[in-house]
């Protein structure tokens, strides 16, 4: 066939280029029988399996008998075999269940749905680091040394050092083909085949536990027990031998059933209102029930003898009583228990049994439900007229509310102990409610269990199971008052009778405690000498199968005679009544109120209603007999609908006579098929319960009516629509119902359990084998029915006719829950193609196994489905069912066809469709489905190659070749990995599938992250079940597998600009990449430095993506990070498992351009794959720490749990159908379960997993490198440096030693094959590869250790050999150990003093290069090294003092003023230290000292207009950056070899050190100052023309103003906060008497420097030597401890002189480039901090910082301090200009605020406290002083007093405008005081120094003229002064200014 372009046009293809329509156009596919049918003519048969066609057993049907819980199943007695009705019943509950199966070797491929037939029970209840700390800590100190050089000599002798083993082929002389060989014979060993086998599983689902539990009740002595109104009653007889021994003669047996004293509840829905009420009835005796009761309550334990004498004489009237009144009982005693918590647990909780199982999403937790025990010792006595339910009721409501109910009720004393607990899954010796034994069931057992039968509060959904037929009779009242003859100790008597005579009375009722098991009659409770008794007894009755019209209840009523007479009868009948059990052929129910006949019943009584026959009644015929009758039946109906249609069916099944009678109507033959169908449109008018229980029969009915012509009176009548259509009806009442249980696809649960285990169309002859041990008639007439069913044999056509010609409402439900029908049809196709001997007919091909009719049929059912799908609401829903149908309908149909019908599908859909990512998404959730099949491989024709494939639909012989993988070598090898047409035609579902993944990827929609990842999850999920399938195990297998996913390689390629990018850990990504990733990562990790994406953002040679991907095409929207992994891990499994012979042919046709993309994808791969330490409890701690957060905010925001808690569940539910895969029955769409309490074993397991994955995956990359290096032309491609860049971010992850030692060996390979060529070339590597090399020299591990010394020495060795000088490796070398101290916290020394002393070792050893000055250059590198080392002796000490780390770093970087390459390193260390600590604007001027140097040097170098003039550049920027300025050419050339050959030291270095430090500003807060250094930038991008990185740029910027205008002129702005730190003692060492300013956060408090400070050196000294002192007084040191260490903190503030004012307007201008700062110290003359106003001074302190804030570090020294000081006077007028100041800023806030405007007045006007404004004034305006000098003083503070006034007037008049109704009072007040302090201050204010007026009004005349005229002058200028200066403080006041610091002396 034709190929189309190659691969690299491919790739080329734009992401935005028209045609995706053309892509996404379905092919037709292969006539896919025909094909294979042409293959295995020409092939042997032993290749057929292999070839595509399913196996023999592919498709199985399985009859399954249905779990029974009991030994023998459920069956009626003898009589009811003959009922038709009771037959069609039970072939249901006895039934074998169908199951169709499609044979699946790997794993079951369908979760099935809960089977209702069974008991559903429910679901029963790597690497650690270790910190140690040895000895006592110490403060380190600092030692100036700002003059540092390069150390010449070594600190310590690595001579003294033992080396570690070499490797011993190191230096021999081995070719680079050999060295390659042996290199790859050493990775091919010990591998791992299957690769997903390691990676977490995209479907993971949760088992969630919901324990169900029962209670198990111990207890009673002739008691009744029961959960009131919700089950039926226990008997139990708590009697000793002794006195159950007075009953014997009135109990002819005692059966080991009745003697039950534990019993199992059940409670479908649990609630705290439920009550479990025990009644103790006693033997009748003479007496009310006070009185029989009166000898136990006297009873005292004191009067011990007399107390014996009446127990004895109470016994003797018991036995007499016993003797003679055995037989009948007396309510006596009863007492409630609720279920409550009180015992911790509640004592009741759900469980269901099998004959009410519901699914699992009803099922409550019963996690706090333990055994609780119980001694009841008070018993209520019971009140004999309040006997009834409706009394109990309200005793119970009345108790619920009032505990002193119980003190108004007589108790009687007496101990029951109870033990009520969870019953067990499989309680041994245990009887259903019908007492049959439940398995297991032990012989040697005496007292058995029961299970009480619950009465649901609600209907209970289950259809019947089981055979059930009991009735439940509840005499209630009978009222005898009015009757002529005395009957007042009165008992019924009930019997169930098959006919008239006393014999016909049937044993069916259940007996109580200690007798019988059924007995024929019943006595009820007796009450002493009432005429008009209410009962409680519940009278069980097991009803026949089989009922006639003589069936009926009789009630015999007796009087009682208590007191034995002579001759006298103890009973005495007083009436009788009854009650027929059916009525008009239907069970009887219900509540009468029956007469009471006084007379002997006359003959035939039975057959009329107690209504007719001629007799005496009492009350003339009035009922006074009230009774309820309940029935729980699963054979009869109780519906009227039910009932009729069940009837009608019957009649046509049997040999009827007509007329039948049905209820009130009669039926003729005419009239059946009338009636019959209008019996089957009232189905769905029946009540849903009766509905839903006779679901399974009503279903079987429907359809046998719908597929099976009836003869009616000699005509044939044709249901089929009317069946059809109630079933639909069905289908959609049970769907739409609120109260039945849906799956996770939405299906109704009952019918999904009907299609799976009960549906079947079964061979008679099949099931009478099965079933031979049912009786023989049973199985005749169970039989008749079922060979009937055998006749549909086109029950499929009939079906999906009927589908296709519904109409309205029908169709419109039918394709809404089409899932039904659809697996409807599978199950019977499937059952028609299956044989008898369980053979498939294989002798009939597919494409005739089905009609033209029924093919059409489904093509219009798949195409209206299609349609339904666009349109409808449930469009999910309705996809995943047609998907589930064809991949059924492909292992049954015409493959071919059924392809077509997919092609049709996705056609329809996409013109259908408007929204691209719901379209991809409905597609590609229906293909994930379909791809799932078992033969998944075999319909792809994986087995064929591209040449084997037919060009067309229909193949030539000429076009068949062999299948092996030999014949790719004839092909265009590029065209393999194109997704071609030919090649979606031959793999038809795999092409499907990568077009839709293709098209995912190209989208640009909203909501188009989830699809990609639905796709990407499909092919992941594929992938990893052909790792988990034992067929594909075959290496020859997987290589034909492998080749089949090829074109998924150049999808991924083309996504490349897509991937998210795991190799950066900074918010500074690459901005062009549009890349969604993890914000919590993110925000983790902002403003790490990251050198890689500096240089990225100014377009460096090094960025990942420069090579083969132009910016233009990296505007796509970014995969999310698990998409981008699941998507990598695919392409990795390709790889591995492909032709390694074809990836090097694919490999070396590929232009450099497709190369670099794949290293790219590498370099991706690298990183994504690095191992996760202890990955698992990291979350759990983040989990923990996240928690508590969320804790304390909620705290202290005063929210309740019920917030969190709907927090809690709302965090859960999100993305909670992500990362999960369709399966077909039931897929559990739960999340992963994360459990965080994993055991270590199960953490040691995961870590070892995940290592492994990691090993893994890196040596499949290494692989890949190592065939580039030998097919590709590393030379002329420059492929050296994209290879060398993926080894090296390989180093830089996380590895094990297995892979570094292969990495290490084919680093040594590259350095072996292209030395000369890498260090000439590849500088920018060289120098990453140095310092990873460096790193891993200081590993712990041996084996690592040995392999990166090797490394180095041999890069040392090779840099040597090509130029004769490797002082560009030693540079290198040098400034990667300076990083790696600086950044590295797990970096250790004494490992790496190790490895020096190997690689001289290699130096000493080296034979060959002893002759050259080799040797000596590598001794004096290792020395400097070792020096260097010396500083990380101190780095480590100071740790933990993050300020004194940084002075050393600083001292460090300084140290390195003429190596400007380590100076740089040292200061991105900085910079590095700065972001971990969230100091990001001390971060951001690092990077600006680093450009600044950048600078010095390029200009050096260059001379450009565009680029910065050295470090004064940056001036506005900081002033601190003159520090930078380089020193003079003659000290230091920067062309000399090894200087400033940074990858820095170039223009997009300077530009990406100023574009980080900008981000980092712009992290900070600090905006503009982000404008200022991109002003640097800016004409850079514009000499370069880069108008992308300028459009970047600029909106950047714009973002910074916006963010500038947004802070609403500074006000919300938030900046550092300083304090003035002094150090005193001698236990500072160096920092004795050094005093600093420290920067803080924003809002750092004084107590939380002080708590930090003191804590941490109370850990060096100790807590006792570290004192705080507390003011800010100078420290006199002679009088401080000389063995304590005295920390001094005070708040300072920014300080301004006035004319810095007013060039420092804003906000951020008062905030930036700070080096001065005040503080106040209050004090008074006799050293008090505080005194009287008139003798209140103040300290006024000036500090002066070496450098401005903000600087490279967050403390800088002190150089000067000025002090002044202000005398009382002074600080009053400061005081009241601060009060005027707030007032006046308080009256002019817009909006206004009147809270706090009322605040401030408050303090102003309404003040009493001591030192008011009125205090100030008396203090300091009463008088004019004395002292000519402070007049200027005391006028200055009249004239504040006089500004103070005036704004609290206006202050007043605003809060008059501002006040509400309600305060004014509050006004007035306001107004009456500042009234009063106005009149107060007037004498004050308005009194003047007169000396200050006195040049005014006297004038000397006596002068000269020239005297007088100088003397007018004089008294001019200090009037003018004294005005101005007036004027000059009313402004300022008027203004607001801050005049605080100008108060000078």
């Amino acid at each position: 066939f034709t190929l189309q372009p190659g691969f690299a046009q491919f790739c080329q293809r734009s992401l935005s280029t028209p045609g995706f329509s053309t892509l996404h156009l379905v092919i037709d596919p292969l006539d896919f029988e025909g094909f294979l049918m042409m293959q295995l003519n020409n092939l042997d048969s032993e290749l057929a399996h292999e070839l595509g066609d399913f196996p023999e057993d592919d498709l199985d049907v399985v009859f399954t008998p249905k779990e029974c819980r009991t030994l023998q199943p459920s069956m009626p007695e003898d009589g009811g075999t003959k009922c038709r009705t009771v037959l069609a019943v039970i072939s249901h509950l006895l039934g074998l269940l169908a199951d169709v199966k499609l044979r699946q070797p790997l794993k079951d491929r369908q979760e099935k749905p809960h089977d209702v037939h069974t008991a559903v029970g429910c679901k029963r209840f790597c690497c650690a680091f270790i910190f140690q700390q040895t000895g006592p800590r110490h403060v380190p100190t600092l030692h100036e040394d700002t003059s540092r050089t390069a150390p010449a000599s070594c600190d310590f002798d690595l001579r003294s050092l033992q080396p570690d083993p070499r490797l011993e082929n190191l230096l021999r002389h081995v070719s680079a083909e050999e060295f390659e060989r042996q290199n790859e014979e050493a990775r091919r060993t010990n591998r791992h085949a299957e690769l997903l086998a390691l990676y977490p599983s995209v479907d993971e689902v949760s088992s969630e536990d919901f324990p169900c539990t029962s209670c198990a009740l111990l207890g009673g002595a002739f008691s009744d027990l029961f959960l009131f109104k919700i089950s039926e009653n226990f008997h139990c007889d708590l009697n000793p031998d002794s006195l159950r021994g007075f009953l014997r003669s009135h109990t002819p047996s005692i059966d080991p059933s009745t003697q039950a004293r534990s019993a199992v509840f059940s409670v479908t829905y649990p609630s705290s209102d439920i009550y479990l009420v025990i009644k103790i009835e006693k033997v009748l005796q003479q007496g009310e029930i006070g009185d029989c009761a009166e000898p136990y309550m006297v009873l005292k334990e004191s009067e011990a003898g007399k107390t014996k004498e009446k127990i004895e004489k109470l016994k003797a009237q018991a036995e007499s009583f016993c003797q003679r009144l055995g037989k009948y009982r007396m309510p006596f005693a009863w007492i409630p228990i609720r279920s409550t918590s009180d015992k911790k647990a509640t004592l009741l909780q759900a469980r269901r049994l099998s004959e009410r199982s519901l699914s699992s999403e009803d099922n409550y937790p019963s996690s706090n439900f333990k055994t609780i025990s119980l001694t009841l010792s008070t018993f209520f006595k019971q009140e004999g007229d309040r006997l009834s339910d409706e009394d109990l009721f309200k005793f119970l409501a009345d108790f619920k509310r009032s505990s002193s109910l119980q003190r108004r009720i007589k108790t009687l004393p007496g101990t029951l102990k109870l033990e009520i607990s969870p019953a067990p899954e499989n309680l041994g010796y245990c009887l259903t409610p019908e007492l049959l034994p439940v398995k297991p069931f032990p012989e040697n057992r005496s007292r058995p269990h029961k299970e009480i039968l619950e009465f649901p509060i609600r209907e209970v959904y289950v259809p019947h199971t089981i055979y059930r037929n009991l009735l439940y009779v509840y005499p209630q009242r009978l009222n005898f008052a009015n009757r002529p003859a005395s009957a007042r100790n009165i008992t019924i008597k009930i019997q169930f009778m098959c006919g008239e005579d006393p014999s016909c009375a049937m044993p069916v009722i259940f007996g109580k405690s200690s007798g019988p098991e059924f007995v024929q009659e019943i006595y009820t409770a007796i009450t002493y000498h009432n005429k008009s008794p209410d009962f409680y007894e519940e009278v069980k009755i097991k009803l026949p199968a089989k009922l006639t019209e003589k069936h009926h209840l009789l009630f015999t009523f007796y009087h009682i005679s208590c007191q034995p007479k002579q001759g006298a009868s103890v009973e005495t009948v007083v009436g009788y009544s009854w009650l027929p059990i059916l009525l008009n052929d239907r069970l009887q129910t219900g509540h009468y109120c029956l007469p009471v006949a006084l007379d002997k019943l006359p003959f035939h009584y039975s057959i009329h209603s107690p209504e007719t026959p001629p007799i005496k009644w009492v009350e003339g015929h009035k009922g006074v007999f009230n009774i309820e009758v309940q029935a729980v039946s699963s054979v009869h109906t109780q519906d009227n609908h039910l009932e009729k249609f069940f009837t009608l069916c019957h009649s046509l099944e049997s040999q009827v006579t007509f007329p039948i009678r049905l209820m009130d109507q009669k039926i003729t033959e005419a009239t059946l098929e009338h009636e019959l169908k209008l019996s089957i449109i009232c189905l769905n008018s029946s009540r849903l319960e009766p509905l839903v229980l006779f679901l399974h029969l009503v279903l079987d009915k429907l359809f046998q009516l719908a597929v099976q012509p009836m003869v009616i009176a000699g005509q044939t009548a044709n249901f089929s629509q009317f069946a059809f259509e109630s079933v639909v009806a069905i289908v959609n009442s049970l769907h739409n119902s609120k109260d039945l249980s849906k799956d996770q696809h939405g299906r109704n649960c009952l019918l999904a359990s009907y299609v799976y285990y009960v549906f079947r169309l079964p061979d008679p002859q099949r099931e009478v084998a099965k079933l031979g041990n049912i009786d023989a008639i049973v199985a005749k007439e169970f039989f008749f029915l079922l060979i009937h069913a055998s006749k549909c044999a086109h029950f499929h056509e009939e079906l999906a006719l009927q589908m296709v010609v519904s109409t309205g409402m029908v169709r419109e439900t039918v394709f809404k829950y089409a899932w039904f029908f659809f697996e409807l049809l599978v199950r019977y196709i499937s059952g028609v193609l299956y044989q008898v001997d369980g053979e498939m007919q294989h002798d009939n091909p597919r494409r005739s196994r089905f009609s033209d009719r029924f093919k059409d049929d489904i093509t219009t059912i798949v195409s209206v489905v299609t349609s339904e799908i666009a349109e409808s609401e449930q469009a999910e829903k309705i996809n995943i069912s047609l998907a589930f149908f064809l991949y059924d309908l492909l292992s049954l149909m015409d493959r071919g066809f059924v392809f077509n019908l997919i092609k049709h599908y996705c056609n329809q859909l996409s013109n259908k469709l408007n929204s691209l990512s719901t379209l991809i998404s409905m597609r590609l959730e229906f293909l994930r489905i379909l791809c799932s099949h078992e033969h998944y491989l075999n319909l792809n024709l994986f087995f064929m190659t591209s040449a084997s494939a037919p060009a067309s639909p229909s193949p030539s012989l000429s076009s068949q070749n062999s299948s092996s993988c030999s014949s790719f070598q004839d092909q265009k090898i590029a065209g393999m990995f194109d997704l071609s047409s030919e090649y979606r035609q031959q793999h038809f579902l795999t092409g499907l599938l990568f077009t839709e993944l293709s098209a995912a990827l190209d989208a640009d929609s909203e909501g188009i992250s989830k699809v990609q990842k639905k796709a990407v999850s499909a092919i992941l999920s594929l992938l990893s079940s052909h790792d988990l399938d034992p067929r594909c195990s075959k290496k020859e297998v997987k290589i034909k597998i492998a080749a089949l996913y090829l074109p998924l390689v150049g999808i991924i390629l083309d996504s490349l600009p897509q991937l998210h990018d795991f190799t950066s850990k900074t918010l500074i990504r690459l901005s062009f990449s549009g890349r969604t990733g993890n914000p919590e990562e993110e925000q983790e990790s902002a403003g790490a430095i990251n050198q890689n994406v500096a240089l990225a953002i100014a377009g460096n040679q090094f960025s990942l993506r420069s090579s083969g991907i132009s910016l233009a095409s990296l505007v796509c929207p970014g995969l999310c990070p698990d998409t981008t992994r699941n998507l990598l891990i695919c392409f990795l499994w390709i790889m591995k498992n492909a032709d390694q012979n074809l990836i090097q042919k694919w490999i070396a046709d590929l232009p450099s351009m497709q190369l670099n993309r794949i290293l790219d994808l590498l370099f991706i791969c690298v990183s994504c794959f690095e191992y996760k330490v202890n990955k698992v409890s990291t979350q759990a701690l983040q989990k923990s720490r996240d928690v508590k957060a969320r804790l304390e905010e909620a705290l202290l925001r005063g929210e309740g749990a019920r917030g969190e808690m709907m927090k809690r569940w709302n965090d859960r539910s999100a993305g909670l159908n992500e990362n999960l895969r369709w399966r077909k029955e039931q897929t559990h769409w739960r999340q992963a379960n994360e459990r965080q309490d994993k055991t270590k074993a199960e953490l040691d397991q995961e870590a070892l997993i995940s290592g492994n994955l990691a090993t893994e995956a890196n040596l499949i990359i290494l692989d890949m490198q190592e065939n580039i290096i030998q097919v590709g032309n590393c030379r002329a491609d420059n492929l050296l440096g994209g290879v060398l860049k993926v080894l090296v971010n390989s180093l830089g992850c996380d590895q094990s030693t297995t892979y570094l030692t292969h990495c290490f060996a084919t680093l040594r390979a590259l350095i072996a094959k292209f030395g000369d060529f890498l260090f000439e070339e590849e500088v920018e590597q060289c120098a990453d590869l140095c310092q990873r090399v460096l790193h891993h020299c200081s590993s712990s591990i041996d084996v690592t250790r040995t392999q990166a010394c090797a490394t180095l020495y041999l890069l040392m060795r090779y840099s040597f050999s090509s130029t004769s000088n490797f002082a560009r490796v030693k540079m290198q070398v040098t400034m990667s150990l300076a990083s790696l101290v600086g950044k590295s916290p797990e970096f250790n020394e004494e490992f790496l003093r190790r490895s020096l002393r190997t690689i001289l070792a290699y130096a000493e050893e080296d034979v060959d290069m002893q002759a050259t000055p080799f040797p000596l250059q590598v001794e004096e590198l290792l020395c400097n090294l070792n020096s260097i080392l010396s500083d990380t002796v101190k780095m480590r000490e100071f740790q933990e003092d993050p300020e004194m780390l940084m002075d050393l770093m600083y001292r460090i970087a300084k140290g390195y003023q003429t190596s400007p390459d380590l100076r740089l390193t040292w200061l991105q260390n900085m910079a590095e230290k700065h972001t971990k600590r969230k100091c990001y604007t001390e971060a951001a001027m690092c990077l600006v000292h680093a450009a600044a140097l950048v600078a010095e040097y390029l200009s050096m170098l260059e001379d450009h207009s565009y680029l910065p003039v050295g470090s004064v550049s940056f001036q506005n920027i900081s002033s601190n950056v003159l520090e930078e300025s380089a020193v003079s050419d003659d000290v230091l050339s920067p062309d000399e070899d090894g200087i400033c050959s940074g990858r820095y030291f170039s223009e997009s270095g300077l530009v990406g050190l100023l574009e980080q430090a900008a981000e980092l500003f712009s992290t900070g807060g600090l905006y503009e100052t982000v404008n200022e250094v991109y002003k640097i930038v800016i004409p850079i991008l514009e000499a370069h023309r880069d108008f992308r990185k300028l459009t970047l740029t600029h909106s950047k910027l714009q973002k910074a103003f916006d963010s500038i205008i947004n802070k609403v002129l500074g006000q919300k702005r938030m900046f550092g906060t300083y304090f003035r730190v002094g150090f005193y003692g001698s236990k500072f060492g160096d920092l004795d008497e050094q005093e600093f300013v420290y920067k803080e956060p924003a809002i750092t408090k004084l107590p939380e420097i002080s708590h930090r400070l003191e804590g941490f050196y109370g850990q060096c000294f100790g807590e006792d030597a570290v004192e705080v002192i507390k003011d800010s007084a100078p420290v006199d040191k002679s009088k401080l401890d000389p063995n304590k260490a005295y920390i001094q903190i005070t708040f300072v503030e920014p300080y301004f002189d006035e004319y810095e004012m007013k060039d420092r307007v804003t906000y951020f201008e008062k905030n930036f480039n700070l080096c001065r700062f005040m503080y106040t110290t209050p004090f008074t003359m006799d050293g008090r901090p505080r005194g009287e106003l008139s003798e209140q001074y103040k300290r006024n302190t000036i500090l002066t910082t070496m450098h401005a804030f903000p600087y490279i570090k967050t403390r800088i020294n002190i150089i000067q301090k000025e002090e002044f000081i202000l005398t009382p006077i002074e600080v009053a007028i400061e005081d009241m200009r601060k009060k005027t100041q707030e007032l006046t800023a308080a009256t002019n806030q817009e909006p206004p605020d009147a809270k706090m405007l009322q605040m401030v007045l408050q303090g102003s006007v309404g003040a009493t406290v001591n030192q008011g404004p009125l205090e100030v004034a008396q203090v300091f305006l009463a008088e004019i002083p004395a002292d000519p000098k402070l007049y200027r003083h005391h006028n200055k503070l009249r004239l504040c007093f006089k500004e103070f006034i005036m704004r609290c007037g206006e202050a007043v008049d605003k809060n008059k405008r501002l006040i509400t109704a309600d305060q004014r009072e509050y006004q007035q007040e306001l107004k009456k005081n500042y009234g009063k302090l106005k009149e107060n201050l007037r004498p004050m204010i308005e009194r003047k120094i007169p000396e200050l007026y006195n040049a005014v009004v006297k004038v000397h005349s006596t002068r000269y003229r020239q005297g007088r005229t100088f003397c007018c002058s004089y008294t001019k200028i200090c009037l003018f002064f004294f005005f101005q200066e007036e004027r000059q403080v009313y402004q300022q006041q008027k203004t607001g200014h801050n005049t605080h610091c100008q108060i000078h002396t």
